[in-house]
């Protein structure tokens, strides 16, 4: 029988464990610095608000990345309890590692049994009407409406990937938003199919840049 635990309760001599935990953050996979493997590592955190890192390997990375999106919910069971590395990231005493043999299941928005995690209270928020005041290269949080998205873009001889979107508040009040390199693969792709929907989104760390000659807008990067 599984029990339910939050995530300072599990060590590596829990058994039979079941944990909610929602995605804040994803980083981008890695080579190991053999060069043998490849993996990834996801922050997630409790109803506490206690936060642990998953790491993935090799072909799990590309399915537990699929799967993971940012401030879904989910149920963990059955994942390997470890201490970091010390080229780790310092969250926890232990982190998850998460294989064939784990279990994840999603907590959908109508799930009468499960309910959803609100999002984080700890986010680094800024609002519209003070972007102007950050310092470029500063990275905060933001919550916006997307209202255009355009397509990929290239620029110089390296020819770096971009795509450019138009966010709004609540007061209508437009910047101009960049993203950059693989997130535009993903995540731009993302918004164009999603953009009749307008959808609200949450940026984690983006820092404003110069504005740009000849634009009303500031941009976000």
């Amino acid at each position: 029988m599984e029990h339910r635990y939050t995530i300072h309760e599990i060590t590596p001599f829990t058994r039979d464990w079941t944990c909610k935990i929602q995605v804040v953050d994803k980083i981008r996979p890695k080579i190991s610095r053999d060069h043998r493997v490849n993996f990834q590592t996801t922050i997630v955190q409790d109803e506490n608000e206690d936060q642990i890192c998953i790491i993935t390997y090799g072909p799990e990375v590309a399915h537990y990345d699929n799967l993971f999106k940012y401030f879904h919910t989910y149920l963990i069971s059955a994942a390997k309890v470890r201490e970091p590395s010390r080229f780790a990231i310092p969250m926890h005493n232990f982190e998850w590692v998460l294989d064939t043999f784990s279990i994840v299941e999603e907590v959908i928005d109508n799930n009468e049994e499960e309910s959803m995690l609100p999002l984080p209270s700890r986010l680094n928020m800024v609002s519209f009407a003070d972007i102007e005041k950050q310092i470029p290269g500063d990275e905060f949080d933001l919550v916006a409406v997307v209202a255009n998205c355009g397509t990929m873009k290239y620029q110089g001889s390296e020819n770096r990937r971009f795509q450019e979107a138009i966010l709004i508040d609540d007061k209508k009040k437009p910047f101009l938003f960049t993203i950059w390199g693989e997130l535009a693969d993903k995540d731009g792709t993302e918004l164009l199919q999603q953009l009749h929907r307008y959808p609200v989104i949450v940026a984690k760390r983006i820092a404003v840049s110069n504005f740009k000659q000849g634009s009303n807008v500031n941009e976000l990067v």
